[in-house]
């Protein structure tokens, strides 16, 4: 009952990510217990580890490299609205207030245009360059042009 609780809280009260992640629980400990860690869901870590890449190097070549993987979540059906959710909180969670401002205008920025559009994969690449250029624009600024 505990356990079922605390999934439903971690799933945000998603039936498909509750189920997955009893699924997960199920295959980590066949008995399961009300205190059994709950693992996220293999997506959520792979965009958490996708917005980690973005912060720590601006360049062509890490943006053709996320750009992959943003390719690999949407070949395993993830939508791309969920994909611009998750990524928008793990790049806001790793980030100050002036940046995180920046970077919530152009996630709606792009969403919209994606909402209007017809390829996905070129407004979330886009979404990208924009951050990784205001983040480099951001620590130019900061740093005082070191």
């Amino acid at each position: 009952q505990r356990l079922a609780m605390r999934i439903a809280e971690k799933s945000g009260r998603n039936l498909r990510r509750a189920i997955l992640m009893a699924e997960a629980c199920r295959v980590q400990q066949p008995h399961m217990t009300a205190e059994q860690e709950i693992q996220d869901l293999d997506w959520q870590i792979y965009i958490r580890e996708t917005a980690d890449l973005i912060l720590k190097e601006q360049s062509p070549r890490r943006l053709l490299e996320v750009r992959g993987r943003l390719y690999e979540l949407l070949s395993h059906t993830i939508p791309a609205e969920v994909i611009f959710v998750e990524l928008l909180k793990a790049l806001a969670s790793n980030c100050d207030g002036i940046m995180k401002n920046e970077i919530v205008h152009w996630a709606a920025h792009f969403e919209h245009r994606m909402n209007k559009g017809n390829k996905q994969i070129f407004h979330l690449e886009a979404f990208v360059a924009k951050v990784m250029s205001v983040h480099m624009k951001l620590m130019d600024e900061a740093l005082g042009g070191f």
